[in-house]
C-alpha cells in the first residue's frame, strides 16, 4: 500500500534539489524577513543595499554563484543589523570569532556549543 503524499514538502528547485544548500542560508534569510516585517529596516533598503553588495562583487572579479551571492546577504545583513539596532561590528566580530573557537574545539560528530 502506498503512503498518500503530502501536501506539504520543503521547497525543491527546479531540478528537485532543496533549494538552500546550507541551514544557514535559509536561517539567514529568515532573520532578514523578520528584521523587515518587524520594521528594523525596510525591504526596499534591504534590496537597494544587497544589489549594491552584488554589484561590488562582480567588480571585484568574483563568480556569479552561490558562494558569492550568501557573502553578500551575510554583508548586507552585518551592515543593516550594525545600522539599525545596537549590535556593534565589534559584537559581531566577538561572536564570530567565539563560534570559530567553539567548532575548532567541538570532537567530530558532536553539537557545537557556544559558551556564553
Amino acid at each position: 500500500m502506498s503512503q498518500p503524499e503530502s501536501s506539504v514538502t520543503p521547497f525543491k528547485r527546479m531540478d528537485g534539489e532543496p533549494v538552500f544548500d546550507e541551514a544557514w542560508q535559509a536561517q539567514l534569510l529568515a532573520m532578514v524577513d523578520q528584521m523587515i516585517d518587524d520594521g528594523i529596516f525596510t525591504n526596499a533598503l534591504w534590496s537597494e543595499m544587497l544589489g549594491e553588495n552584488l554589484k561590488a562583487a562582480e567588480a571585484r572579479g568574483q563568480a556569479d554563484d552561490i558562494d558569492t551571492y550568501y557573502a553578500a546577504v551575510l554583508a548586507t545583513f552585518e551592515t543593516l543589523l550594525t545600522q539599525s539596532t545596537e549590535v556593534s561590528s565589534n559584537t559581531i566580530t566577538d561572536k564570530q570569532q567565539a563560534w570559530k573557537r567553539a567548532y575548532l574545539g567541538t570532537p567530530h560528530g558532536q553539537p557545537v556549543t557556544l559558551k556564553e
